[in-house]
């Protein structure tokens, strides 16, 4: 297993994904996510450009939610990246973020969760039982009239909360933490992945635990910190006040939300603190991403999602993690 994986925002042309994903195929990354984020592109467009233009990485959306999407959309997106990537796809679920502007709510997550992955599962299988949640309800004449993958995929359940992740020590393959680099926090979550995962009779130690933040390279670490702060101010404003080890000051979060709804997004980068900036991305020279991923690894991650923007010249920056970085944590 390799340690690295990479992860991308859904901000570039369609044809740009499939040039990324050559790049990205020159590296051995252990997985290419696709963020989901509302207000952005659907991820499965560029998954799909990456399963045509990559041979090795597992694939998935990071993540999908029970709240905007159906199962059974979701089902069908899944089988077909599944078969387009020779079966390297991974279903990934969680909670959703984001969702202020347009009054969504999100309730009773867990059993959300749980339920959309349960039926997508049923549905790739060819299970056409009955199937009678509290959130959805499938009868048999609900099926995929197409090509399935015939089996479950691996699962990734996305979040920050510890009942979700107790969640996953039950039932997923890997818990990720997404907007997250602070290795303190590492130990907390690998616990509840392991009440989870006891409370289930399953070996805690099946379960990865993936962490992911917004990542930028650069040899001059000015410049990497620029960007950083620039990308970081939006997932700060939503995860500041949910890492279990360190809370950004009220003041602190306030100023970047403030400055993030009057659409100053100088404003909102300068507001981060550098303990706050360091704690939610990684940033600077590949010397400096290598000795954070070993903070990291040390704490107990077992791979981290190297996230967008990657760098000023995002190609160029992925050859830089790819040969830089990427070497130091190969397993």
């Amino acid at each position: 297993m390799n340690r690295l994986g990479i992860s991308f925002l859904t901000d570039k042309r369609y044809s740009d994904y499939a040039a990324l994903g050559n790049i990205v195929d020159q590296y051995e990354f252990e997985t290419v996510s696709v963020y989901e984020d509302l207000f952005y592109q659907p991820a499965w467009p560029a998954l799909l450009q990456f399963a045509q233009h990559t041979e090795r990485p597992l694939l998935g959306p990071a993540v999908v939610n029970p709240y905007l999407y159906h199962p059974v959309t979701v089902a069908a997106n899944m089988a077909l990246l599944d078969d387009v990537s020779q079966g390297r796809a991974y279903l990934g679920v969680g909670k959703g973020a984001f969702f202020k502007p347009i009054d969504v709510a999100q309730p009773k997550p867990i059993t959300a969760i749980r339920e959309m992955i349960e039926v997508v599962q049923r549905m790739l299988t060819g299970d056409r039982s009955l199937y009678q949640g509290k959130f959805f309800r499938v009868d048999p004449q609900a099926y995929l009239r197409f090509k399935i993958p015939q089996r479950e995929l691996p699962v990734l359940i996305g979040t920050w909360g510890e009942k979700t992740s107790a969640l996953a020590g039950r039932i997923a393959d890997m818990l990720k933490v997404g907007g997250c680099a602070n290795p303190q926090s590492a130990p907390v979550f690998k616990e509840y992945l392991r009440t989870g995962a006891k409370n289930a009779g399953r070996d805690p130690s099946e379960i990865r635990l993936v962490f992911g933040a917004v990542t930028v390279v650069d040899r001059d670490r000015k410049t990497a910190e620029a960007i950083a702060r620039r990308r970081a101010a939006m997932y700060v404003n939503v995860t500041g006040r949910l890492d279990p080890t360190y809370r950004p000051p009220a003041e602190e979060l306030n100023r970047v939300e403030k400055a993030l709804e009057n659409g100053e997004l100088s404003t909102a980068a300068e507001a981060l603190s550098d303990e706050t900036l360091r704690r939610f991305c990684c940033f600077g020279t590949p010397s400096d991403i290598i000795r954070q991923m070993e903070d990291l690894f040390d704490a107990g991650v077992d791979i981290f999602e190297l996230g967008s923007p990657h760098g000023v010249d995002q190609a160029e920056a992925i050859r830089i993690l790819g040969e830089e970085v990427l070497p130091a944590f190969k397993e």
